[in-house]
């Protein structure tokens, strides 16, 4: 049998834990005295000790079958040394003797998913009691920004950079609180979203090691380039989940920063957690809500609360596509197969950027790209820096030439189809975008996008085109010719014979004799402006891709 592994203070009651534990695997089966019983921590249950007291005790029945006759005497026992919940799996099996009893004594009774392992469950009950008994940070933001949020609060109160790092030493979270002591080698991490083993620092290994393997707050001297810092392990129960450091100021962590660090580990767990144990029903919860969305479906208070997306605080899109593709894929230069192993393998690489960087965004593949929905979030306001990281990651492990578009700022949920349609139209005029660009804005390629329209109203309405410009179009096809080619130089460089024909590789008398010819074959007043303004877009729209984007209605 266990000590209780988290102290928490009177606050904290069975509805509470509920709520903190949310779609966890674990639901109530009863609830004799009501949702208000406080709770104040779990116990494990050993068959072969007797139950200690317990005030307030969360009873994790270990290996107890419910509906064994031998069972129904536990509920009173849990009653008489005062623990006010008790925890079973049923595993297919009746238990209703059990609820009797438990009802009788005035015990509610939690039933935990039968493929959840008790560490897990004493994890997550331990992680929803910290949060049902505990007041929330100042300036703690909601759906994802809470850990950046306790970051800042510890790097401020101790004076120096903070960061929340998982078991694998992907960096989870840190402060940007301005003027707090940094050095290098954090910087590194941070930039580079994990700590690495580095050659200059043997120590690093055991340092982490030193840190999980103790209950209490760990300080290190400065090596080499690194400072002076202070770490602790964040657990739920006794479960490890990852470790929290700061660094110290230049006279040293005080005992207010010892304690802070200490409470902020505390803190840190419940959000760690839910972070890195997200269940795959709620995720896939997530993403058919998003699905709806987008597909210009309702958008409920329920839909928008489940998304992160508040009254009137503003989300954007962010919307990636691989090389050759904007929407719907028909410009994918490979089989269809082929595409969406890439988009599966791009979503996934998504889902792990925001487990690192973003817990409050949602990712969905639909039409040939992979969209992610971004609330606002106080450290990443406008989206960019999440925007920049993924892109860099899909550049690297999915392929050099991935694009991203990020949409404008929206407040309404019900706008998310239009937003959409933005961001397909940002990826389409950026189809052929050099390597390395950074995720285009609206405001970056609007004059691309209306040209891209203008093409989409010739394509709908053939009737619309120049005969002229089909004429052309076969004329060079059959003889070889480049009429086409010659018009669209000129037309390019404002008139100038010199350069087009540079640009050409002819003699600039070559050109002016191909302007000439063309004028007369294919009766094009190229004189008239309006007319050139119509032979360039015409010109334009046949030498870009097959345009991928969505048609206008």
């Amino acid at each position: 049998m266990s000590d209780l592994t988290i102290a928490l203070d009177d606050s904290a009651t069975l509805g509470g834990v509920l709520d903190g534990a949310g779609p966890a695997g674990i639901r109530l089966l009863t609830a004799p005295a009501g949702l208000g019983v406080p709770v104040r921590g779990t116990v494990i249950y050993d068959a072969g000790d007797r139950i200690a007291e317990s005030p307030g005790g969360l009873l994790l029945l270990v290996g107890v079958d419910p509906s064994d006759p031998r069972a129904l005497a536990l509920p009173g026992q849990a009653a008489a040394r005062g623990c006010t919940v008790v925890v079973v799996k049923r595993r297919g099996q009746a238990a209703a003797p059990f609820l009797g009893e438990a009802e009788r004594h005035g015990v509610a009774v939690l039933a935990a998913e039968d493929d959840l392992p008790w560490r897990n469950i004493d994890a997550v009950l331990s992680c929803a009691l910290t949060g049902a008994g505990t007041a929330t940070v100042p300036g703690a933001v909601p759906m994802g920004g809470e850990l950046y949020a306790l970051a800042d609060h510890l790097a401020a109160v101790v004076g120096g950079a903070a960061v929340v790092e998982d078991l694998a030493r992907r960096v989870i979270a840190y402060s940007s609180v301005p003027g707090v002591r940094i050095d290098a080698p954090r910087e590194r991490g941070i930039l580079q979203r994990r700590i690495e083993d580095l050659p200059e620092l043997p120590e690093q290994r055991r340092q982490y090691q030193r840190v999980l393997s103790s209950q209490t707050v760990v300080r290190f001297p400065a090596i080499g380039a690194e400072l002076p810092r202070a770490a602790v392990a964040v657990r739920a129960g006794t479960l490890p989940l990852g470790t929290l450091w700061v660094i110290e100021p230049e006279d040293g962590i005080c005992e207010e920063g010892m304690a802070a660090l200490a409470e902020t580990a505390r803190l840190v767990a419940p959000h760690l957690l839910r972070l890195l144990n997200l269940p795959e029903a709620e995720r896939r919860l997530r993403r058919e809500t998003f699905l709806t969305l987008l597909d210009a479906g309702p958008a409920p208070q329920e839909a928008c609360s489940l998304l992160g997306i508040r009254p009137g605080v503003p989300f954007r899109l962010l919307a990636f596509a691989p090389p050759g593709t904007a929407a719907g894929g028909e410009a994918f230069p490979v089989a269809a197969a082929a595409l969406a192993t890439v988009l599966e393998h791009a979503e996934s690489e998504l889902a792990r950027q925001a487990a690192a960087h973003r817990p409050d965004v949602t990712v969905a593949t639909t039409g040939g790209i992979v969209f992610v929905l971004l609330p606002y979030a106080a450290q990443d306001a406008d989206g960019g820096r999440f925007a920049e990281a993924a892109l860099a990651a899909l550049r690297r492990s999915v392929s050099a030439g991935m694009r991203a578009a990020l949409s404008r700022p929206c407040r309404d949920a019900g706008a998310s189809a239009s937003l959409r349609r933005e961001a397909e139209a940002v990826l389409r005029a950026t189809v052929d975008a050099p390597a390395g660009a950074a995720a285009a804005t609206v405001e970056q390629v609007r004059h691309r996008i209306l040209l891209d329209r203008l093409g989409d109203e010739l394509e709908r309405d053939p009737w619309l085109r120049l005969s002229g410009i089909d004429e052309l179009a076969a004329h060079d096809a059959e003889h070889g010719t480049a009429y086409g080619a010659s018009i669209a130089a000129w037309l390019d460089e404002l008139g100038d014979i010199a350069t087009a024909a540079s640009l050409l590789r002819v003699h600039p008398n070559t050109l002016r004799h191909r302007l000439r010819r063309a004028r007369e074959l294919f009766a094009l007043d190229l004189d008239d402006p309006d007319v050139r303004l119509a032979v360039w877009l015409e010109l334009r729209r046949s030498a870009r891709p097959a345009p991928p984007g969505p048609r206008l209605p």
